[in-house]
């Protein structure tokens, strides 16, 4: 009985890997690994072969030479063997992640933000500092609000452009007047309010844009981004995404503290796996959606268009049920390779080719109010 039990797992392991190795193409991998984890640059399809190649080889080799040897096989000493590995593997992540996987991150995250009980970890208040970002020593000024701004706060009377989003927008490893925002506002010759900070997911933008429009009394246009690598951010391996639809339009769940599986390292370490089950897929979809129609909501409310800065290369059905379904005004925008820094993020001449491309929308805006 025991002998039959163990080929019978044995051959389920192999059926699967040829289920992975058939069903895993190109629009699967995009859908469940490679867009949500995918901001400024395109991944590399040819891992797609390589995985499907190694499941069916695993797939072969389990089901020619596992199944007929797996009834000899030291099951009660393998499980033992599994047992003491997984503690010995917590052990050795909580002693390893003290130490942060992505140091350079982790310090600007330390240096230049605080926490906010509303936001999350946000831009400190009324910083003006010089820290080194991207080989650059980067002047990082914000007033009493958490905005970044060039020196001078900006006032809430004046007619003003609103940019909300993530380290993109706030302008990471840029100057002040190298960011896209600043370029927009001294092109157009408006004030510039910056509520983008690292790290933001897409509610956070939308908390901040939901604060700071009724203070303004002349807001021009919002600006948003988006990029695929948000809806892996926005689920943030987390129990659900902390915004949900609601009769209303959108509500903000707090999310529970952690139970006692969800603190081991090794459950956290299987959440950053970079995969999202159809489930939590369709889930973030549909929190995604409902956020970005929100922020286009608020600022139709105040007479302000609302232009999303599309990039990542996204694939066509992001854009088509995140902006082209709602009817939401997008720009479409991918940068080439030569136009970012060594981290990632856009360089002074990405951030220009952004400007150029989302001045000729914002003019006409302006013109038509």
């Amino acid at each position: 009985m025991v002998r039959r039990l163990a080929q019978g797992a044995v051959a389920l392991a192999s059926l699967a890997l040829f289920a992975f190795a058939w069903r895993a193409n190109e629009l699967w991998f995009d859908k469940h690994v490679f867009l949500p984890r995918q901001f400024f640059a395109a991944a590399d399809r040819g891992a797609v072969g390589l995985w499907r190649g190694g499941a069916a080889a695993l797939g072969l080799a389990l089901l020619f030479f596992g199944v007929p040897t797996a009834a000899r096989w030291p099951w009660r000493r393998l499980l033992v063997a599994l047992l003491l590995g997984l503690v010995a593997g917590e052990g050795l992540l909580r002693w390893r992640m003290r130490k942060p996987l992505e140091p350079e991150a982790a310090a600007v995250m330390e240096a230049l933000t605080t926490f906010d009980p509303r936001y999350g970890h946000t831009l400190a208040p009324s910083i003006d500092r010089t820290f080194p970002m991207s080989g650059r020593n980067i002047r990082w000024v914000t007033d009493s609000a958490r905005h970044r701004t060039g020196g001078t706060p900006p006032d809430p009377a004046l007619p003003s452009l609103v940019f909300t989003g993530e380290s993109t927008m706030v302008g990471h490893g840029l100057q002040w007047e190298e960011t896209f925002p600043a370029l927009l506002g001294a092109r157009l010759g408006v004030e510039v309010v910056n509520l983008a900070s690292f790290g933001y997911r897409s509610d956070q933008s939308w908390l901040r844009l939901a604060d700071a429009l009724p203070t303004l009394a002349h807001p021009q246009a919002v600006v948003a981004i988006f990029m695929p690598g948000l809806l892996g951010r926005n689920f943030a391996g987390l129990r659900h995404p902390p915004v949900r639809q609601s009769p209303t339009g959108v509500e903000y769940r707090e999310i529970p503290p952690p139970d006692f599986f969800e603190r081991l390292q090794l459950y956290q370490l299987w959440m950053r796996m970079p995969y999202l089950s159809n489930a939590a897929f369709e889930e973030v979809m549909v929190s995604t959606a409902a956020v970005l129609r929100q922020m286009a909501a608020l600022s139709r409310a105040r007479g302000a268009p609302c232009v999303f800065l599309v990039t990542g290369h996204p694939a066509p059905f992001l854009v088509h049920d995140l902006f082209e379904v709602p009817g939401l005004d997008h720009l479409l925008l991918d940068l080439p390779k030569e136009e970012f820094l060594a981290d990632g993020h856009p360089s002074p001449r990405g951030a220009i080719h952004i400007a150029d491309a989302l001045e000729p929308r914002l003019r006409s805006a302006l013109a038509h109010r």
